[in-house]
């Protein structure tokens, strides 16, 4: 993006260039962070940002807050659009995207001020968008590791019980063909009344709940595995 244009001499070249890589360099991070490189979106969310204009001072400690912006539904609408991927933070209370609104509006501003070559205008809003940085990053830091270790707590759970159900699946193999008796199972109850209390007092010892007798009726309907150690086909059919 062309960020702006000659600075008068007594400012100097270095100090003007300087400025004008660190906005580029604060577009290119909010750009890569939440919009996915995707360069059209962050420039029409810029330029609605930029229709604003002036945006509503915040409470102290807004964070734990509830805030209310009468007749600012322009603002409102800014953070309700603001794009984030719920898979990676939920913001439910919204002071990630508050602050990243207001990011963009003092990049917005800085961008101008160098333009005007306000070289030292456009420092101190620059500063203003690592104070929003900082504060959007450190509500992330402080949500993020919360989410992950519920999500990562599901997922393990699921883990779990896939693992006792495999364990559970092939002890139920082994105890359907060394039970199994002189001229095969009378029936799938009879297998599953000799099988499942063993299984079950087996993943007990292992700390595991298991509804083995559920199980194996499934498996005996639909697992080639299970229904070949039994002897029986589709629908627990004795051969």
């Amino acid at each position: 993006m062309d960020w702006g244009d000659d600075l008068p001499g007594d400012l100097g070249a270095e100090y003007w260039h300087d400025a004008a890589t660190e906005i580029e360099n604060q577009y290119r991070h909010v750009l890569q962070q939440d919009f996915d490189s995707d360069v059209v979106s962050l420039q029409a969310y810029l330029h609605q940002v930029a229709k604003l204009g002036t945006l509503p001072r915040l409470p102290v400690q807004h964070w734990a807050e509830e805030d209310v912006y009468e007749g600012m539904e322009a603002f409102v609408e800014l953070i309700d659009t603001y794009p984030l991927d719920p898979e990676i933070l939920k913001d439910d209370d919204g002071v990630y995207r508050r602050s990243m609104v207001r990011f963009c509006s003092e990049l917005l501003t800085a961008k101008i001020a160098l333009k005007t070559g306000q070289a030292e205008k456009a420092w101190w809003h620059l500063s203003r968008v690592s104070f929003y940085d900082g504060q959007a990053q450190g509500y992330y830091q402080g949500v993020k590791p919360a989410e992950d270790k519920k999500r990562s707590g599901r997922a393990g759970g699921i883990a779990k019980e896939v693992n006792a159900q495999l364990i559970a699946r092939n002890a139920c193999i082994q105890y359907l063909e060394s039970d199994c008796p002189k001229g095969g199972w009378r029936s799938p109850r009879a297998a599953v009344d000799a099988v499942a209390p063993k299984v079950e007092n087996m993943m007990r010892k292992q700390g595991k709940e298991t509804d083995v007798r559920a199980l194996l009726y499934v498996w005996l309907n639909g697992d080639p595995d299970v229904q070949q150690a039994g002897g029986f086909r589709m629908q627990c059919i004795k051969e």
